[in-house]
């Protein structure tokens, strides 16, 4: 890609965000943090007022004055949101479907003659089977009053229902992010009942209120490092993790980036070693035994405790006679 063209996706990812990092750019745009740098020079020299903003969470801007029209899309963007348009369904917990559709018309409308008007993805090609997907049917309701809450920097109170401890809560929270995760959305923000930032599922909250009590993000606060270990989103006490997965499930597991601080050592009977930081050892526990005698837990000692004890309730329960009996007749 050109030096220009690169200048031109550096402005626009600008306009669309307040402030963004160097390094987000770079993720984005598929380069290094060195050369946005050198893009942004050459943008300033240009005469286009980009300003930066220093500390853990600076980044650049442009000032609210200057605005660039951006060329329209080129064939890779646009194939990408024709693509993204399929997948973007309220059968993959998407609930903006309909919303998306008009938007992605527009697009498709300013676009003119550029690309034509042919779709340039074929359909009937692809498809996607991802469908687990929350079934509360007050979720989109959920989703726009605390979007609303976290634009006017507004607290809500909740009323939560705990499926584990089977107890419902009132609760007041000051709302940080929205998150998309496991087909679940959550909503991440510091629970005064706890005093702690917790999460949420949406389909658990059974009542919403924006109050007008103002609040604000706690500035040690980031939702890259709260999430940073987690497998799904229970979060608990931090350890180290070493498993063993054994063929085929050892290519199943190198195949994916499950944790970032994940490490893979393969062996010579094509087992692999898989060793990571973890917040908690729930989830990590319900993953392993989803790959039955594929999978053998080497620390830490405390999760080896907890397979076993599951593996004996498992062979507990189908040793019940009453089941047995009806397996025999």
């Amino acid at each position: 890609m050109s030096k220009v063209s690169m200048m031109f996706k550096v402005v626009s990812l600008l306009q669309t965000q307040y402030i963004i990092s160097a390094s987000d750019m770079a993720r984005i745009l598929e380069t290094t943090p060195r050369n946005i740098k050198y893009y942004i020079e050459s943008l300033r020299m240009a005469g286009v007022p980009i300003e930066g903003l220093s500390g853990k969470n600076g980044g650049y801007f442009l000032n609210r004055e200057y605005w660039f029209m951006s060329p329209g899309l080129d064939e890779a963007e646009y194939s990408a949101l024709l693509l993204a348009e399929e997948f973007l369904k309220k059968s993959n917990g998407f609930l903006y479907e309909n919303e998306i559709r008009t938007g992605f018309a527009k697009i498709k409308a300013a676009q003119g003659e550029i690309l034509g008007n042919a779709d340039l993805i074929d359909k009937s090609n692809f498809t996607d089977s991802r469908g687990k997907t929350d079934i509360a049917h007050q979720t989109k309701e959920l989703l726009a009053e605390i979007q609303k809450a976290i634009f006017k920097k507004k607290r809500i109170r909740i009323h939560y229902y705990s499926p584990v401890k089977k107890q419902k809560t009132v609760r007041k929270v000051d709302p940080y992010n929205l998150v998309f995760r496991e087909s679940s959305w959550y909503v991440i923000g510091l629970c005064h009942l706890r005093n702690q930032v917790r999460m949420f599922k949406l389909m658990r909250i059974e009542k919403i209120e924006i109050l007008e009590e103002s609040c604000s993000v706690d500035p040690n606060y980031s939702i890259k490092s709260y999430l940073r270990d987690t497998f799904t989103l229970i979060k608990g006490r931090e350890c180290i993790v070493e498993i063993q997965f054994f063929h085929p499930a050892s290519v199943w597991v190198s195949e994916k980036l499950w944790l970032p601080s994940q490490k893979i050592v393969k062996l010579k009977d094509d087992s692999i070693i898989f060793t990571a930081r973890v917040d908690g050892l729930k989830e990590i526990k319900k993953w392993v035994l989803g790959f039955g005698r594929l999978a053998k837990v080497r620390k830490p000692v405390e999760l080896i405790e907890q397979i076993v004890e599951e593996t004996r309730e498992i062979q507990r329960l189908y040793q019940e006679e009453p089941l047995l009996r009806s397996i025999q007749e």
